[in-house]
Order: structure tokens, then sequence, then C-alpha cells
């Protein structure tokens, strides 16, 4: 273990970690799942019981009517897909049988640029309570997904479909309205089956409480390897083995999900064994250096860390109660960045993990160094933000007073969290640093009890942290994703960021079949998003896994596919 004297202000230590040796076992990369297997007669069913501790309480099973970090997990649990990636980011069918492309006749594009793709279903397919899943599952859900009456956190790609239709039990058909790069690649989130059989005539009827009611909670019947057993609300979850599931039952017998929101107890929890697994967001680089010191030299368990995900500053770009409008102007959110000394934010909260980043972009993408070429960088120059906000009109009247316009109004931006996340601390050197050029900056940590209001947290005063995903299709800073009363305020572009070219260049991404027309786009997109700022790239926050060494086959996600549990059906006990 290596430890460095702190270099900067709030930075009381940088951890090196070196995790090849201590990486999860499982899969190998680039190694097929189980997407053929099926359980041969005498074989060992499902055995054994996995103690996960998890930080948050989802508040839907259905990966379409819940948002937030980690709650892909549940998604992949009581769901699935029709393909999926894994890690290594090679696709594989599920529920479907084969992937659609032009050569097997499953793609086809037409020469106005629309599209059909054609899933053909795997045949014994069936949800939990034992009714077949069939194509009009999923034109049902497409009919849902595409409601504005019902609130949908993510409508992609569901928005770029014109039409959904069941051409037999088995057989679906998509029609795209515009070329869409992923549309034979449908995975997590994308066109989910609903149980028609069972929500038809709640969503006919009641469309204002259909994602409402325990049909999504205690009751909820979905496709995945595990099944709903009891939910007892505030505390666990209790999963057991779909011994019906088509890919076959999988080797755990039970999931017992605890729901423990402070991330010390979760780790006290791993420690002394009454947990086998906890995994990003629950916990983050401190736990991971806690562990190193006090369990893994022990060789109790095993440690996993990998980069898919940004952690970035939503700014407010709509009028709220108390806004402080100032963070609409684009130089003052230049300023803003050009403040942060961001290396010592990743020490300071991830222990050194991870690094400062500059683009919604992975480094271990292969166009990563042309992107990073053309976008514009804020390097950590307070001088040049006190300049940047002296242009804007916010200057201060001596030396250590508060940034004041003419007027005498003091430059105040707030930076608020959510509570049992592990950022209250990332908040607190945020403020920090704003505070030394001269901006009145407050922290809010939004409660746990008010968590899940949507409009409270899009209601932001100035700038709000978050964490995402780091892919194409998870760039929601579009006008599409704007947070709407009408809506119930869903939505992930929270900070209501909106330009019409965005909207346009992200729509070329996402559509442009052309390999170097879709190239130009991308390029495009983020040097213009990040000249205006649309977001405050903060830095690359890592994945991190904890786990004991009975259970085998945890090894993580691909970036661009969300949730560590996307293979749950393999993972074993050996205890």
């Amino acid at each position: 273990m290596f430890h460095r004297p702190c270099t900067r202000p709030l930075v009381m230590a940088l951890l090196a970690l070196t995790v090849g040796a201590a990486c999860s076992p499982g899969l190998p990369a680039g190694q097929t799942s189980r997407e053929q297997a099926q359980v041969q007669p005498g074989s060992t069913g499902p055995r054994g019981t996995l103690k996960i501790a998890w930080f948050r309480e989802p508040e839907s099973l259905a990966a379409k009517f819940y948002t937030g970090p980690g709650m892909a997990e549940f998604g992949w649990t009581f769901n699935s897909s029709l393909t999926y990636l894994d890690f290594a980011g090679l696709p594989h069918p599920m529920m479907a049988s084969e992937i659609p492309t032009r050569d097997n006749g499953g793609w086809v594009v037409n020469a106005d640029g629309t599209m059909v793709t054609t899933y053909r279903l795997r045949p014994n397919i069936r949800w939990h309570d034992g009714a077949p899943v069939t194509s009009h599952d999923f034109a049902f859900a497409f009919e849902v997904y595409a409601d504005r009456d019902v609130p949908v956190y993510t409508r992609t790609p569901e928005t770029l479909m014109s039409s959904v239709k069941a051409l037999d039990d088995h057989m679906i058909a998509i029609a795209w309205n515009q070329p869409y790069v992923g549309a034979n690649l449908l995975g997590y989130q994308a066109l989910d089956p609903l149980p028609r059989h069972l929500l038809e005539e709640k969503y006919r009827t009641n469309k204002a409480q259909f994602a409402d009611g325990e049909e999504w909670r205690a009751t909820y019947v979905g496709t995945g390897p595990f099944r709903m057993e009891r939910w007892e609300p505030g505390t666990r979850m209790v999963a057991r083995a779909n011994s019906d599931w088509f890919l076959g039952p999988p080797k755990l017998d039970t999931i017992d999900i605890r729901f423990i929101p402070n991330s010390n107890t979760i780790m006290a929890n791993l420690l002394s064994g009454e947990a086998h697994i906890t995994n990003s967001p629950s916990i983050r680089g401190a736990e991971a250096a806690m562990a190193r010191d006090q369990w893994l030299d022990r060789g109790e368990g095993y440690l996993k860390v990998w980069e898919t995900r940004l952690r970035y500053l939503h700014f407010q770009h709509r009028e709220v109660p108390n806004w402080q409008r100032a963070v609409a102007d684009q130089r003052v959110r230049q300023a803003l960045m050009h403040a942060l000394d961001r290396h010592a934010l990743v020490d300071g909260v991830n222990f050194g993990l991870g690094g400062p980043a500059d683009s919604f972009f992975l480094p271990s993408d292969a166009l990563f160094t042309e992107v990073d070429r053309a976008v514009s960088k804020y390097p950590y120059d307070p001088a040049r933000a006190t300049a940047v906000l002296a242009e804007a009109g916010w200057r201060s009247s001596s030396a250590g007073a508060q940034l004041a316009d003419p007027s005498g109004q003091t430059l105040s931006i707030d930076v608020w969290s959510s509570a049992g996340t592990n950022d209250e601390n990332e908040i607190a050197i945020i403020s920090h640093y704003w505070q030394s050029v001269g901006i009145n900056s407050q922290i809010f940590v939004i409660p746990a009890a008010r968590r899940n209001d949507e409009e409270l947290g899009s209601g932001f005063t100035g700038a709000r942290t978050a964490g995402r995903t780091i892919s194409s299709d998870n760039f929601v800073f579009t006008s599409d994703n704007v947070p709407k009363e009408e809506f119930r305020w869903a939505g992930n572009n929270r900070g209501s960021f909106r330009d019409v070219e965005i909207d346009r260049l992200h729509n070329l991404v996402m559509t442009a079949l052309d390999a170097p027309q879709r190239r130009d786009a991308t390029l495009a997109l983020h040097k213009r998003f990040t000249e205006l700022v649309g977001i405050g790239h903060l830095y690359y926050d890592v994945e991190v896994i904890l786990a004991r060494n009975a259970l085998k086959g945890p090894i993580g996600n691909y970036g661009p596919q969300q949730g560590i549990t996307w293979n749950i059906f393999e993972w074993e006990l050996t205890e």
C-alpha cells in the first residue's frame, strides 16, 4: 500500500490501489454466458442465499419507470432484455433467439432512411406468473412508453420508433422513423416488455395512476432470472430463483437484498460476513481504501475497480423558485469550472481513483483522442475564473469581499446533492473552491425522505452534482429529457439544458449509419457542448465491487450498459 502527503487543500490522502491481482473471479472478458444453455436432467439446481448490501430501495422494479444511481441492478435481477453486452462489450441475444442483421434479413434499411428490425423471440419465455411472453407484450409496452400521459423516465430509443407490431406471438416488427445505430441491439431499458394480461386494463382506464401501485413493487411480475418473494419496505427484499427462466435456472436459489443507506454500515456488514457483496454507488473510493487496509490483505475477499461513469454538475438553466440566475450566463459557468481543482476533488473524494474529465466520453473509446483535442477545457485557474467573472459583471469591492454586480447583488451559487449518495464531501469541496474566488456558495443535501421527490430534485437553485454511465445512448442533455410538470417532473436532464444544435447533433450520433458522418457529429457534439458548458464535467468516477471469496461470478459491466448484475444468473456461492 502506498501513501503520499497531501499536496492540495482539503486532500487528506491519495491512496493508490493496485487492483489487478485482486480482480473479481468470473467469466473472462468476451466469454459468452448461457445464451444457449439449458439445465440438463440430473444437474444441480439453484443453491445458496446471496446477501447483498445495497444503499437504496427502488421505487419500482420496471426499468423504464425508475431513475437514480444503481437501479440497473434490480433491472437485471427481475427482468430480461432482448439482447445484452458482456464485459468486453460483445453483444448476445437474450430474449431474442438471434440478433437481427442485414445478412439474416432482420434489419432492413429503406432508401428514405426509415428502417425495420425484426426480432424473433425464444419460444419458452414466461412471465413470473407462468403466462407466456409474446410479441403482443412488446407492442403494448411501446404504446405505454410513447404515451406522454405516462411518467416514463427514459423514452429512448422508443421516440425513434414509429410502430411496434406483433407479426405473430414470437415475432416483433419494429418500424423506425429514422436510422438508429442500436436498432438491432435493444438491451437494458430499451423496449422492455410489459405483461399485457395484467396491466392493459389499468392502462386503458387509469393512466394517471398507471405507474403507481404494488404491481410495480411487492407483487411485481417480470421476466428475469429471479422473481419477487417478499418485500419488507425500508428493510429488505427477498428474491427466489425463477426455475422456469428461459435460459435455465440461475445458480443461486435466493437473493436477500438489505437496504442500508449508510456506507459505513454497509462495510461493517461486509466485513462481518453479514453480506457477500456490495458495489457502486453504495460504496466508492474511501470504502475501497478501507477494504484494502482491513480486509483484502487478510485474503477474505476481492476488489475490482474500473471506469464507466462521469461525475458532473447540472447547472440550472430554467427559472425555479429562488433561482440563482447568474448560472444561466455561459461566462459564469466557464468561471465556475476554472475555479475548481478537479485533481484535488478526485483526491479528496475518491482517494485518487479515477481522474479529471473534460467531456462525456470515455478514455477507452477509440475516438477519445480526437474528441479530447476538439473539446473546450477549463483547467484550475483561480485568476482566470476571477477575470471571466469580472467580464460578466461580477467584481469584488475590496480584497476578500464577495463578488457582486453593479447594483450590489451578491453572486450566490449553491450546490446540491442527495442524502445517502456519498456526495456530501464532494459538494463541500466544490463549495469551498467557489467561495475561494468570492462566490457565496452554500451546500444543500436533499433529505433521504424526499429523495424521490422529482420536483424538488429538478428544482435546485444553482448547481447539483450527479453521476452517469457514459455512452451515446445515455447522453440525456437534450430537450426531450427536460423535466416537465405535466410529466410529474420525470426527466434526467435535470438542469433543463436546451440547445437546438446539440439536439440535432445528438440525433445524428444516434441515427447516422455512415461511420464518417457519425464520427463528425460526435466531435461536433462534444465540442459545442463543452463550449456552452451545458454541464460541468468533473471527473471519471470508478465503479467498485467488493465481495467475499465465496461468491463467484461478478466481473463488472461494460461501460455503456448499466449494472453489474447483467450476468447474475451465473453467480454462485461456494460455501
